[in-house]
């Protein structure tokens, strides 16, 4: 069905012979097709909400230890003899033979047990009673804390649940969804975006390049987080919304490669003859530069993926992404750190993302490994 020029089953086969590129690709579009169905793969939905009676057979289990406390501090006064500002056990037979005791009875009364310090004071002891042997424990039980969000992983909730009740696990399916969703619509629009203007620039040269490239220069100096924290205040926050805004800004590197691919191939052989035979800049352009010039952009396209994921997790987390309650791997790191002692909230989703850009990465090492013309060659 499918004419591939011998060139092109020559780098698909360059590319199958680099396993570990190989076996990412393989694993990333299992990965895709497993978030795509989200739906059936998930016991929850993103908006439930746990309840917390279901909870109560796997809260936490506090141990409470009591010791038997029997140092005592008490002074005796000169004079009278009178015990006063006593501190230490409320046992009732001890607190009466502490009232009852005599500076010069305190070796009798309670040297057994106890190291006796005693110092004077104008008009009065001060006593120190500190016990030989160390405190007994006397009491020992385990209470349960009362069950709350965020809740450690369980039998019910193997990633644990966030802030919300929602179940980590089925917002990290259906945030990677929508993440997966989001990279691939906005790679493929700043590739196209980026494709029409570098080759426009680069075919025509001279004036519309120079004109092209310092309109990029000055669109690339705009801030884009100002960008979008504007939008989101004026405009509110949607899928949408932040496609276009992102989009609008991503196609810069890719038009300057494909810039620098038409101003190397348009002085070409191949391009004079077609210039001669009388046809037009498109068909130029896209049926005969093009077909050429492809190899950066097919090597750039794992790079801009995993980019496009990357920054969706990173608003998120700012806040300036999608719309809240939306499921996102970044709005669980931003509970993360608002709960730190919860540590499901910042593995499981930082797991998901490392996993994913990973392997936009293995698959990007190996197309570019495939694609690049250059013999390999090493110093000796």
């Amino acid at each position: 069905m499918f004419n591939f020029s011998p060139l092109t089953v020559k780098r698909f086969r360059a590319f199958k012979r680099i396993k570990r590129a190989w076996y990412a690709l393989i694993a990333f579009i299992g990965i895709f097709a497993f978030c795509m169905c989200a739906d059936f793969v998930c016991p929850y939905s993103p908006e439930e909400s746990a309840d917390l009676k279901t909870l109560d057979p796997y809260r936490d289990t506090v141990e409470k230890i009591d010791y038997d406390i029997r140092t005592a501090r008490f002074n005796i006064d000169g004079a009278t003899g009178e015990v006063f500002d006593y501190e230490g056990p409320t046992n009732a037979a001890f607190v009466a033979s502490v009232k009852s005791a005599t500076i010069a009875g305190l070796g009798e009364r309670f040297g057994g047990e106890y190291d006796i310090s005693v110092v004077e004071r104008e008009g009065y002891s001060h006593v120190y009673l500190d016990p030989k042997a160390p405190p007994a424990v006397t009491s020992r039980e385990e209470v349960k804390q009362d069950a709350r969000f965020p809740f450690h992983p369980c039998r019910l909730h193997p990633f644990g649940l966030d802030e919300g009740g929602h179940d980590v696990y089925t917002q990290i399916v259906h945030g990677m969804r929508i993440g997966l969703i989001f990279g691939l619509v906005l790679a493929f629009s700043g590739m196209f975006v980026g494709l029409v203007v570098g080759s426009i620039e680069g075919y025509f040269g001279g004036v519309v390049d120079i004109v092209g490239q310092r309109f990029t220069e000055i669109w690339s100096a705009i801030p884009f987080l100002y960008v979008m924290i504007f939008v989101g205040q004026t405009m509110g926050r949607s899928f949408t919304l932040l496609l276009i805004c992102y989009a609008i800004f991503n196609w810069i590197g890719v038009s300057y490669y494909m810039r620098a691919e038409f101003l190397r191939l348009r002085m070409r052989t191949f391009v004079e003859a077609a210039k001669c035979q009388g046809f037009s800049a498109a068909r130029i352009i896209f049926g005969h530069i093009l077909p050429n010039a492809l190899t950066p952009l097919i090597t750039l396209f794992p790079f801009l993926l995993m980019g496009s994921i990357g920054s969706l997790a990173a608003l998120d987390f700012l806040g300036f992404g999608l719309p809240p309650m939306t499921p996102s791997c970044g709005a669980l790191l931003n509970q993360a750190m608002r709960n730190p002692s919860d540590w499901w909230l910042i593995v499981f989703p930082s797991l998901a993302l490392f996993i994913v850009m990973l392997l936009t990465v293995l698959i990007g090492e190996g197309l570019r490994d495939a694609f690049d013309p250059r013999q390999k060659s090493k110093l000796e």
